[in-house]
């Protein structure tokens, strides 16, 4: 999963949780779903604004792209961070 910037197009691709994660088969008609941990900030300061989210499934080479849904509100800025707390867990 990768969030792309309000300014600029700057890719964040999201660290994946240490959580067992296990394979599941979605036919069609059926969904799937994942959580995300999204550490937000009212900061003037280090903070990073999606614009857009792109999922692509495992091993599938299109992305689906979305509008980031939380508009006003800002993630901190933990691109290069070792641990951030900001990431995707499995699907679940």
């Amino acid at each position: 999963m990768d969030l792309i910037s309000i300014n600029g197009g700057e890719r964040w691709s999201l660290a994946r949780s240490s959580q067992k994660w296990s394979s599941v088969e979605v036919e069609a008609g059926q969904s799937a779903e994942f959580a995300l941990n999204l550490a937000f900030t009212k900061e003037n300061e280090g903070f990073y604004q999606p614009a857009w989210v792109e999922i692509t499934p495992p091993n599938e080479t299109k992305a689906l792209k979305i509008e980031w849904p939380w508009e006003t509100d800002t993630l901190v800025d933990q691109r290069s961070a070792t641990h951030p707390g900001t990431f995707v867990n499995p699907i679940g």
